[in-house]
């Protein structure tokens, strides 16, 4: 390997290893405005285009929806909301990650509004199981049924669902026993729920609730 091949790499190790500590820096600097409630930073942050350029519109859409949300600025938020859903990001995942978190944020608020427009758009998904579970998920949250523990419990054993939608399955089953008055039940599907999820996800916290009500 000559001294000139030896050059270049050197020169793209340094460029690539400069280009991470630059994304470092920036979603250091907007996780600390969200953190300090300092929502008007994050949202000048989030459209610097230093941050665009090596964090990617996605993510700084992400952190602005979401310091709008916590500010409870409902104008900014239904603008950033709209945006997102109609624009197309390099990664089509990306906006399915954004449409179930919020969709499902908003589902255990039992908030109809958003959670009307968040539904609307994952229907569009090709995936009718993905369809299938939010959809019941609104039939229990928004539309307080109680009849769909049989189907439900039937997609259990039907394998095809798992870690996040499994345990919003569960959960839902759980809140469905719950109204019902089988205590037992509910905890026994809370509890398996609550295996299903990251640690940190509101639904277990909310599981856990639940739990301690019905003991």
């Amino acid at each position: 390997m000559n001294a000139i091949t030896m050059t270049v790499i050197f020169i793209l190790f340094l460029v690539f290893f400069i280009i991470q500590l630059l994304k470092k820096f920036q979603l250091s600097n907007l996780d600390n405005s969200i953190n300090k409630k300092d929502f008007s930073l994050t949202e000048k942050l989030s459209d610097m285009p230093l941050s665009r350029l090596f964090l990617g519109d996605y993510t700084c859409d992400l952190y602005k929806v979401k310091a709008y949300y916590l500010d409870k600025n409902v104008e900014k938020f239904d603008k950033m909301l709209e945006h997102i859903i109609n624009t197309d990001y390099k990664n089509p995942d990306d906006k399915e990650s954004f449409l179930i978190l919020y969709y499902h944020i908003f589902i255990l608020k039992e908030n109809k509004k958003y959670a009307d427009i968040l539904l609307n758009e994952i229907c569009k998904n090709k995936d009718e199981n993905i369809v299938k579970y939010n959809q019941q998920a609104y039939e229990v949250m928004i539309n307080k049924r109680n009849d769909l523990i049989e189907e439900m419990d039937k997609q259990i054993d039907s394998k095809k669902f798992y870690g996040f939608s499994l345990g919003v399955i569960l959960y839902m089953i759980a809140i469905q026993y719950e109204r019902l008055g089988e205590n037992k039940r509910a905890i026994t599907y809370f509890e398996n729920a609550i295996v299903c999820f990251n640690p940190k996800e509101r639904y277990v916290k909310l599981a856990k609730e639940h739990i301690e009500m019905l003991k």
